[in-house]
């Protein structure tokens, strides 16, 4: 454990040196130091969401309002149980402001898809003792979309930079990109922050070095007169971090104090959800066959993917699949296995005769048994081929269709 203590300040302390004077400082999600439009990067990735039909102020179904003193009561109310500074200052009541003037139906969306991810955002923050109020800070970042990339490079829910991801010891290759394993990346953004916050003594300063790279806080502090805090250093920060706190206050204050009530439907929730691990090579597009599910919902579960398919590489893979598939998958696995192997080539009937063919169900059979005996022939074949009936209630004697064309 020393050594690797010693490595990281050692890579931190290099990692800032040399990227100092650039734009893409670790931790970095977006390039800092270009000029910017009106509108900071991670807005412009938050934009795309708040587009359609924003609520009205002020709706009687809201508990939201851009009344100052209402404001100023929660703000006070947020800042005693977090380490953070939720304060009451000019500049938060304005974020606060922006924020809950048009981005309720924002904030139901987010609320839809927390339940996702929130449950293990907060395992793995309460485990690493850190504040649970680092759970919103994905919805800035990624708006809680695991494939999310930014223009310089960023990638996955914490957007984390190439550089800061092989630090933190994420796999990134040409099949496998673990900045957008949700578990993964958790987990070592977790142990990221950790580490900023051990270097500053404030959630706020870290934050900043999360967002703009521990090499341009520094700066900001050598320019600012030593100065220790976020509000003394922030003039000297890059622009798009003078604006990174008062952003997450705001959206700490638009998660808590929106409706919980999300009318938002999602496919999943985290207790929907069971890991299986592989060692084998599984082509997405093989299980939507032999599993009757869709590739697209697949994908959805493991976006660490990036080509919908797992690769062989002598170590295992966790694979996130329904609960209820979980079974199908072990039954099913041995031909999964065998049609994801590169090149080969399926046995698939010639279609260009017309024909048409049944088989009769026999003592014993499933639709599973069924399938294994036709190469190329999937569960999801026969149920589509057969639609008009209930194919796993079928009896002996009965006859399905298994090829028409």
């Amino acid at each position: 454990m020393h050594y690797y203590s010693t490595f990281f300040w050692i890579a931190l302390f290099f990692c800032s040196k040399i990227f100092g004077q650039n734009t893409q400082e670790i931790g970095v999600p977006d390039s800092l130091n270009n000029s910017f439009h009106s509108t900071n990067l991670y807005e412009q990735r938050l934009a795309q969401f708040f587009q359609e039909n924003p609520l009205k102020k002020n709706t009687s179904d809201s508990l939201i309002s851009d009344d100052q003193n209402e404001i100023k009561n929660r703000l006070s109310c947020l800042n005693e149980k977090t380490p953070f500074e939720f304060n009451c200052s000019e500049d938060n009541i304005l974020y606060v402001q922006k924020y809950i003037s048009n981005r309720e139906k924002f904030a139901q969306k987010m609320l839809a898809h927390s339940q996702l991810y929130f449950p293990f955002f907060e395992q793995q923050l309460i485990e690493n003792d850190l504040p649970v109020e680092l759970k919103y800070l994905p919805i800035m970042e990624s708006a809680l979309n695991p494939t999310a990339k930014s223009r310089a490079g960023a990638v996955g829910l914490w957007q984390f930079m190439p550089l800061t991801a092989k630090m933190m010891g994420l796999e990134i290759n040409s099949y496998i990109d673990q900045r957008r394993d949700p578990i993964l990346s958790t987990k070592a953004a977790c142990e990221y922050l950790k580490k900023l916050y051990g270097i500053y003594e404030d959630w706020n300063l870290a934050l900043a070095a999360y967002n703009a790279g521990p090499g341009n806080v520094n700066k900001a502090i050598r320019r600012s007169g030593n100065k220790k805090t976020y509000w003394e250093i922030r003039p000297f920060l890059p622009k798009e971090t003078q604006t990174y706190v008062p952003t997450f206050t705001a959206i700490n204050y638009l998660m808590e104090y929106t409706f919980k009530n999300s009318t938002n439907s999602i496919p999943f929730q985290f207790f929907d959800i069971d890991t299986v691990h592989v060692r084998e090579r599984v082509d997405f597009n093989i299980m939507e066959k032999w599993l009757s599910y869709e590739v697209e919902k697949i994908a959805t579960l493991n976006p660490v993917y990036k080509l919908n398919i797992i690769p062989k590489t002598g170590s295992t893979h966790a694979l996130q699949l329904p609960t209820f598939l979980i079974g199908d998958f072990i039954m099913q696995q041995d031909s999964i296995y065998f049609y994801s192997k590169k090149n080969t080539v399926l046995n698939i009937p010639n279609k260009t005769k017309s024909t048409t063919n049944y088989y009769t169900i026999k003592e014993g059979d499933t639709i599973w048994d069924i399938a294994k005996k036709y190469d190329g022939l999937s569960v999801a074949d026969i149920k589509k081929l057969n639609a008009n009936i209930d194919v796993s209630k079928v009896k002996k004697g009965d006859k399905i269709l298994i090829y028409s064309h």
